[in-house]
């Protein structure tokens, strides 16, 4: 299937999802489908494979590629809003990036020999915090059950998903944070992984295609 549902409305869009993958059940077949939206690409596939100007860049289940992505392309691509990321220079534990972005490491295993990094973070993982980085607020969007809100770290665009009782205004400065353990490490020139949420998937391209001698 190449966008099936590409021409529809939202709300037929998210019910036929659902009629595809109950046909799909019953006739019990492998379907290979081909989107640009990621939220059904995660919704509807048991293995999701990844490309980028025709390469495989991962194959693996949502959860796999979402908190394991093998790269910088892969972590940008799949989860909505996209991951935060901006570039820090690397002094020994602490990671230090625009408007005074700065982050001390219990583990600095993943940055040794890099004078610098890109670091990830997902708008899911930031809280706002009384003592952590500060950031401009730029705009609140309430969603019902949550709030976006969108930020300014000098230069770099930041998201974070907020409780739904938090509504800073705009230009209010806000602080935020993060826990390591949900932090994202990419290499500034490669955009290969050092460090994801699990730093490990159990689906290796390998395992899905068949390279030539």
């Amino acid at each position: 299937m190449d966008e099936p549902l590409s021409n529809l409305d939202a709300k037929l869009r998210a019910q036929m999802r659902t009629e595809l993958q109950e046909l799909q059940h019953e006739l019990d077949v492998t379907t290979v489908y081909v989107t640009h939206d990621q939220t059904e690409a995660m919704a509807m596939g048991d293995r999701i494979a990844i490309m980028n100007d025709g390469e495989l860049q991962q194959v693996g289940t949502a959860e796999e590629v979402y908190r394991s992505p093998t790269n910088e392309f892969v972590a940008n691509f799949i989860g909505s809003p996209s991951i935060n990321l901006l570039t820090a220079t690397v002094e020994g534990d602490l990671l230090k990036g625009t408007g005074g972005f700065s982050y001390r490491l219990d583990d600095p295993a993943p940055v040794e020999g890099y004078d610098r990094v890109r670091v990830g973070i997902r708008p899911e993982d930031m809280t706002l915090v009384e003592d952590g980085i500060a950031a401009s607020v730029t705009v609140v969007e309430p969603m019902g059950n949550e709030n976006f809100c969108y930020m300014e770290l000098g230069e770099v665009d930041l998201t974070a998903r907020i409780d739904s009782s938090l509504r800073p205004s705009p230009d209010e400065t806000v602080e935020f944070g993060f826990e390591e353990t949900a932090l994202y490490l990419f290499d500034p020139e490669t955009g290969e992984a050092l460090k994801t949420m699990t730093d490990e998937t159990d689906v290796a391209i390998e395992d899905y295609v068949t390279r030539p001698e």
